[in-house]
């Protein structure tokens, strides 16, 4: 049976997905080896799940159901740039998104602990709400790029989350393909 690289997620609107467009352009100038994320691909991963054997996502649809069921719509905000793991030594470079009522955290949390009880692994690292915006390969004149990258104004943009997506992704040479492969709408009202 087939393996399928998957994530859980949430989608952005269009604007932020232009805002995202907009730098990138302004940065491809800048002779630096970046993979740039493909915007209208850009997503907030909630949970990496890796390669998942088929008969194992009908159990990740009806967990990813569940938790959404018990979800009322929620608004996020997106941030100012940020790199991974620092500055110094720039691997990713993304968009912070603010949760500021907290629903966002606590949403993440549900949904490790219930998969983890469908055997998948936790995340060692603490939850960082981002949008990557794309990948450095080489360090090698990368300064100049996080400097401008982390100076650049980047307008906040305020939108409502009413669903979460089981997103497959297939690894192309010119990117990732990504895939719905099941989506949980958030519980209406309240």
């Amino acid at each position: 049976m087939a393996a399928i690289r998957s994530f859980i997620c949430i989608d952005v609107p269009q604007e932020v997905k232009a805002t995202i467009e907009r730098v990138q352009a302004k940065l491809r100038r800048l002779p630096v080896e970046v993979s740039w994320t493909r915007p209208a691909g850009v997503h907030l991963t909630l949970k990496f799940l890796g390669e998942v054997e088929e008969a194992r996502l009908g159990r990740v649809r009806e967990t990813l159901d569940a938790i959404a069921r018990g979800c009322a719509p929620f608004e996020l905000v997106t941030d100012r740039g940020g790199v991974f793991p620092n500055a110094d030594r720039p691997r990713v470079l993304w968009i912070g998104v603010r949760d500021e009522r907290g629903v966002l955290r606590a949403l993440v949390a549900e949904v490790e602990e219930a998969l983890a009880q469908h055997g998948f692994a936790r995340e060692a690292r603490p939850f960082t709400a981002h949008l990557t915006v794309g990948r450095v390969r080489s360090e090698r004149s990368a300064r100049e790029l996080v400097r401008l990258f982390l100076a650049e104004e980047f307008p906040s943009h305020r939108f409502l989350v009413t669903h979460l997506i089981l997103m497959r992704s297939d690894l192309r040479p010119d990117g990732a393909l990504y895939t719905p492969l099941h989506i949980a709408p958030l519980r209406e009202g309240s």
